[in-house]
């Protein structure tokens, strides 16, 4: 119940972020506003997720589950409305808001859900599942974006996403049951932060993030003056990146425990700098296929392991906080959400889309180096939490 319900949840959170990628920066408002103005729109997102988080985190070691998945429902139903209004600027960015507010709670609450519930020896397949399920959310929402607006225009998305979203919230009522609250102190993010290599795994949870952000606001442009390509075609190009993404999430999940989690993050580091640079060399719809599919890839290799990890590194804590260990997740990748499109914006109205690609790829190996310097191993992290993290019920 607790894998159901934690994997529907961060589904439904992505479809909605999946949407918005190819339709928002196409929307009259967004379009009048200009590329820097659409990076900030994209930004917003992961700047609401910042505030929420830590509340959600403080709610979850402290009220379990339930609650924060069922505030995150509210959140996102409002936002998708909001989106099928279409306008003005200052209202997509209100929605905009709301839909981070309500992905901070619902992605520390599912991590902290599914978390709780599994041994820790499946703990890493788990989470990669989860993750594919992300995947999955983003892989799904761009072509059906795409489909919908072709045919019934740009506010179908939206209404569409609503409808998913409610039944989401059916799941999430019937299947959740009320969690006794927690006795004794509880910690924050800080405390997490304090384990050693912590840092190390958060970097890794911001690189991925910003290489997937960081071509949201510019690439659907770049696409459509450079080749033409129109919502559906662009949509597909992003569901290329994200299923190579789902299907490898539970496979590099399996490998953690067993391979080396510098091996596997090095290596995806390595694969985002190549897909980026090939996006700025790209000069046909093909060449572009291969690079999404590429940087999908690399983004399995930075973050499933990092989601494992980062649980291991919330029950070293003290006092032990899955809450704050998935809050300090969340404030990573979000501030990856928050880098991603501020840069892609920035660099592209500086220097273009290619000079904007290739910076962010030499950035991506110095930040890459710099998260490996004390990332656990994952190895020696999953044995030791054997013997002291075992599941306690649904969280």
């Amino acid at each position: 119940m607790a894998l159901l319900v934690g994997c529907v949840a961060l589904f439904t959170d992505m479809l909605v972020y999946g949407i918005a990628i190819p339709v928002l920066p196409l929307l009259p408002a967004t379009v009048d506003a200009g590329p820097a103005a659409t990076g900030v729109l994209f930004a917003v997102y992961a700047l609401a997720m910042i505030v929420a988080t830590p509340v959600a985190g403080r709610l979850v070691d402290r009220v379990g589950s339930r609650r924060p998945l069922l505030v995150a429902l509210l959140g996102l139903a409002a936002s998708t409305l909001l989106f099928a209004v279409g306008g003005p600027f200052a209202l997509l960015v209100v929605a905009r808001v709301l839909q981070g507010l309500a992905a901070g709670m619902a992605w520390v609450a599912s991590l902290s859900l599914i978390a709780a519930n599994t041994p820790v020896a499946d703990r890493g397949r788990s989470m990669g599942l989860a993750m594919s399920m992300v995947s999955v959310g983003v892989l799904v929402g761009p072509p059906l974006a795409g489909a919908l607006v072709d045919a019934f225009g740009p506010r179908a998305p939206f209404l569409a996403a609503t409808a998913v979203a409610l039944l989401d919230g059916v799941l999430r009522v019937t299947l959740l049951r009320s969690d006794p609250p927690q006795i004794g102190p509880t910690a924050g993010p800080g405390a997490v932060m304090r384990v050693r290599g912590s840092g190390s795994v958060l970097t890794v949870v911001l690189v991925g993030a910003a290489t997937l952000a960081v071509i949201g606001p510019v690439l659907p442009v770049h696409l459509a003056s450079d080749q033409g390509l129109g919502p559906a075609a662009v949509g597909l190009l992003f569901a290329l990146l994200v299923l190579s993404g789902a299907v490898l999430n539970p496979v590099v999940g399996g490998l953690v425990g067993r391979v080396d989690a510098r091996l596997l993050t090095g290596f995806g580091g390595g694969l985002a700098v190549v897909a980026l640079a090939g996006l700025g060399l790209a000069g046909v719809t093909w060449q572009v296929a291969v690079c999404m599919a590429v940087l999908g890839a690399s983004n399995a290799f930075l973050l499933a392991p990092a989601t494992t990890l980062i649980g291991h590194q919330g029950m070293r804590a003290s006092p032990p906080a899955l809450g704050a260990a998935y809050a300090a997740f969340n404030l990573a990748y979000a501030a990856g959400l928050v880098v991603g499109p501020l840069l892609g914006g920035g660099l592209t109205d500086a220097g273009g889309f290619r000079t904007a690609v290739t910076a962010v790829a030499a950035l991506v190996v110095l930040a890459t180096v710099t998260g490996l310097l004390r990332l656990p191993g994952g190895k020696s992290s999953t044995r030791r939490s054997m013997s002291s993290d075992t599941p306690s019920g649904s969280i």
